[in-house]
């Protein structure tokens, strides 16, 4: 069944500030697509410099190492903006980003955009803080990455995840655990060193699995994890 594609721009974080009639004229001059997941939306080292919105659906940034291995940079989710940096610079695109559900993209020529940002301060100011805010996540992220090994980039997953089963509670859980394929995209690794690692929390009495959640036992062992300490099973350190 074809994917049904709207022509409206109203859930654009980027264009949010505009007035509806604006927005209106906006959609106008842009082209709508459909794009089915695993299908490439932008390719880098690609001449085109127009910019799309993604107005439905998920993608992500990825790039591809040796043997063609896939890596993902980051997620883009629906509403934000894709292409940007070389539809300002001119020059080709900086990454490949993948549809990773069916998607709607709406693509605004490199002038209509250039025309916007000069029109609508706010709306070039907006631009900006989303950059500093990649910028920094990117920063830490590459940080931490040289640094820590596949199981402590794991570890770190698995905390960013795990809630407090209760507020103002002791234990923590991750109620729907992500597949090893998605954690192992997250850590730059592979899903059995994800698979070993997780196995191995449960082994030491660091975690629990209960179907999809993962009951977190001893999460400040768990976050000690991220620093390359050895797991001592939280029944021993109590005794």
């Amino acid at each position: 069944m074809a994917t049904q594609v709207s022509h409206s721009l109203d859930s654009v974080t980027l264009l949010r500030q505009l007035p509806e009639k604006e927005r209106s004229a906006l959609a106008r001059r842009c082209a709508f697509k459909a794009v089915v997941a695993g299908q490439v939306i932008l390719d880098r080292f690609s001449a085109s410099n127009g910019v799309c919105f993604l107005v439905a659906g998920v993608a992500r940034v990825v790039h591809y190492v040796e043997d063609h291995e896939e890596i993902t940079i980051a997620t883009i989710p629906a509403g934000d903006t894709i292409g940007e940096i070389s539809s300002i610079d001119g020059l080709g695109r900086s990454a490949t980003v993948v549809a990773d559900a069916d998607c709607v993209i709406a693509e605004l020529t490199q002038a209509d955009f250039h025309a916007l940002l000069a029109r609508h301060g706010e709306v070039a100011l907006d631009l900006l803080r989303r950059w500093a805010d990649t910028i920094r996540k990117l920063s830490d992220k590459v940080s931490f990455l040289s640094t820590g090994s596949p199981d402590q980039r794991v570890y770190a997953e698995l905390v960013r995840l795990a809630r407090p089963e209760q507020p103002g509670g002791s234990r923590w859980l991750i109620r729907e655990l992500p597949s090893h394929q998605d954690l192992a995209r997250w850590a730059q690794t592979s899903r059995e060193v994800v698979a070993g690692a997780v196995a191995e929390l449960v082994r030491r009495g660091v975690a629990e699995r209960r179907t999809r959640c993962l009951h977190i036992i001893d999460y400040g062992m768990l976050k000690s994890l991220t620093l390359g300490a050895e797991a001592v099973p939280a029944q021993s350190r109590s005794a």
